[in-house]
């Protein structure tokens, strides 16, 4: 087939799936179109038409069509599987420990992707469409937080842990055997005691269950068997222990000991779970999971330093925002039962190595026990309670999606934006609305907060003052330049 006859069957192609989609086709057209399409199918098991049969089969065998998207990816090993009942799709996605994603279909919306970002988080869903369209976005999502990993990185990382089993099972059955040896050393000294001759040792060792020699296989089995029973169990606790303190990395076990598995906060009880690389550490570095409250792990992430869990309500609670290698806003950190800032700082710093911080505040527990669980809360209390502790560098704040307006009231151009340019902002009454910013939304929808400058409408700032600077300025106009120009026009 020449490359101008794949053309018009593409072109023949688009024609029915689009009569198919707009559903104004009689019974026997629709079964006429479909036909025709098993017909081109049948003539092209091509490539080039692997988008135009999946888009096909989303139409008519929607299950099918998931599957095979989803062997086309690059996170097959991810994917969850084809629903059509919410309840059943977020049973298959929570009760994995990982990440993962997987298809939500419905006859007349069409497609959703749900994507849980990290373990134990709630998913996030895209808008109902064609199923390319919900993949781009969670390729969107990927690169925002790259939540996924994909199928060579699972193969490699199960190949790494089967890899580091190898040496430990080596070493329990190195313990093993020179148990054996120790405990036959112990008969032969107890034998010598009671003037047992050696051949009567050599029967102490025999197997007490005769073997039929014509079955090897039994044989092995059960003399594996009885050396097993031989081994002494307090020995078999001692090895055990003796491994598992090897793993930990000189881990104190008396603090993991007496360190207890929840935490209440508030109305909300947490599990700690002990950070892996910093078992090693003087201090102890434990993670919060509200496995209650899911969702409130999408905007802050709690985590508690030393072992000492009797006076940490009583410290000051140091609370970042975390953002990425673009300059986009990720979530809050909080860290509880730090002894000082400097210490806060740098354990903070240390957790944040694949990320960035813009500032660190303190507050105490009590402001921020009642306003934890919303992520407008937490930005009130962390602009209106708490202190700075450090900020990095022309440090911009972050404001949540969900408290600005986002009609923008004078129209002009705007200059090109991006992650780092920030919003400017009037605040009038209980409303944020927004003078310059368009741009800067429009870059990712779906960020939880952007940076932002802030002007107040009680300092004398007016919509007919705005309009006058915005018409004094040469288009396209830039955030940073507007905000300095009407802060110039108040001191004046």
């Amino acid at each position: 087939m020449n490359v101008l006859e794949k053309v018009m069957l593409i072109k023949e192609l688009n024609f029915l799936i689009d009569g198919l989609e707009q559903r104004s086709l009689s019974f026997f057209e629709i079964a006429r179109s479909k036909t025709r399409i098993k017909e081109i199918f049948a003539l092209c098991d091509e490539p080039i038409f692997k988008k135009q049969i999946i888009k096909f089969k989303s139409q008519t065998q929607p299950k099918i069509a998931a599957l095979d998207f989803a062997d086309q990816t690059l996170f097959k090993l991810s994917f969850r599987g084809f629903f059509q009942q919410e309840n059943a799709l977020e049973q298959a996605l929570y009760q994995h420990k990982n990440s993962g994603w997987a298809t939500l279909y419905h006859p007349k919306k069409g497609w959703q992707i749900w994507l849980i970002p990290a373990p134990e988080r709630t998913a996030l869903i895209s808008e109902w469409g064609d199923l390319d369209d919900a993949y781009q976005w969670m390729m969107a999502q990927q690169q925002l937080y790259a939540c996924l990993k994909t199928d060579y990185e699972l193969k490699n990382s199960q190949n790494l842990i089967e890899r580091q089993i190898v040496p430990v099972l080596t070493e329990i059955e190195t313990h093993i055997n020179s148990s054996i040896e120790t405990q036959r050393d112990h008969q032969f000294n107890a034998a010598s005691d009671l003037n047992i001759k050696p051949v009567e040792i050599a029967l102490l060792d025999e197997p007490l269950i005769q073997i039929d020699s014509s079955q090897p296989s039994e044989q092995s089995s059960t003399i594996s068997a009885n050396q097993t029973d031989m081994v002494n169990p307090v020995v078999i606790e001692s090895i055990a222990g003796s491994v598992a303190t090897k793993e930990s990395h000189g881990i104190d076990s008396n603090v993991v000991s007496h360190t207890p598995q929840r935490l209440q906060l508030n109305a909300y009880t947490a599990q700690l779970h002990l950070l892996q690389d910093r078992e090693a550490s003087a201090q102890q570095l434990f993670k919060l999971e509200i496995a209650s409250q899911p969702e409130i792990l999408q905007h802050i992430d709690f985590f508690l330093q030393g072992s000492d869990l009797q006076d940490w309500a009583n410290r000051p609670v140091y609370l970042a925002e975390q953002m990425d290698q673009y300059g986009r806003f990720i979530k809050y950190l909080a860290l509880l039962g730090a002894d000082n800032p400097i210490q806060a700082i740098d354990c903070l710093r240390e957790l944040d190595d694949h990320h960035h911080l813009a500032a660190i505040k303190d507050i105490s527990w009590n402001d921020l026990s009642d306003g934890f669980s919303r992520i407008e809360d937490i930005f009130q209390l962390y602009n209106q309670k708490a202190n700075s502790v450090w900020q990095s560098e022309d440090y911009m704040p972050f404001i949540p999606t969900q408290l600005i307006q986002n009609q923008k009231f004078i129209q002009f151009e705007e200059s090109a934006a991006d992650c780092r340019t920030p919003l400017l902002l009037l605040k009038e009454r209980q409303k944020i609305r927004i003078i310059h910013g368009q741009k800067r939304l429009s870059l990712l929808p779906a960020e939880a907060a952007y940076p932002y400058l802030m002007l107040e409408r009680h300092h004398g700032i007016t919509w007919q003052m705005i309009q006058r600077i915005v018409s004094r300025l040469n288009p396209p106009i830039d955030c940073q330049k507007l905000y300095k120009e009407i802060q110039k026009h108040i001191s004046d």
